[in-house]
């Protein structure tokens, strides 16, 4: 039975990635499509991924966290967090 407190340290690690790599993205699109002849698609795109990994990163970590904790009920193999 894997603790709670691990797969939520897993889960924020794993987060965070995500959070930082869509950071790169949006930074990276200023300055690395200058260099692009085509410009303005890979641009778009590249910061419209970037803005959804920032988005979703936060939002993948809540729910993950109410997993943890038990708010959807107990699961099998995951020892819930308890706050006594």
């Amino acid at each position: 039975m894997t603790s709670g407190w691990t797969m939520l340290a897993l889960a924020t690690l794993i987060c965070a990635g995500l959070f930082a790599n869509g950071l790169r993205f949006a930074r990276l699109g200023e300055s690395f499509d200058k260099a692009l002849a085509e410009g303005g698609r890979a641009q778009l795109s590249r910061r419209l991924i970037g803005r959804l990994f920032m988005v979703t990163a936060p939002l993948f970590w809540l729910l993950f966290a109410a997993i943890c904790f038990g708010l959807f009920g107990p699961l099998p193999n995951i020892q819930i967090i308890q706050l006594h």
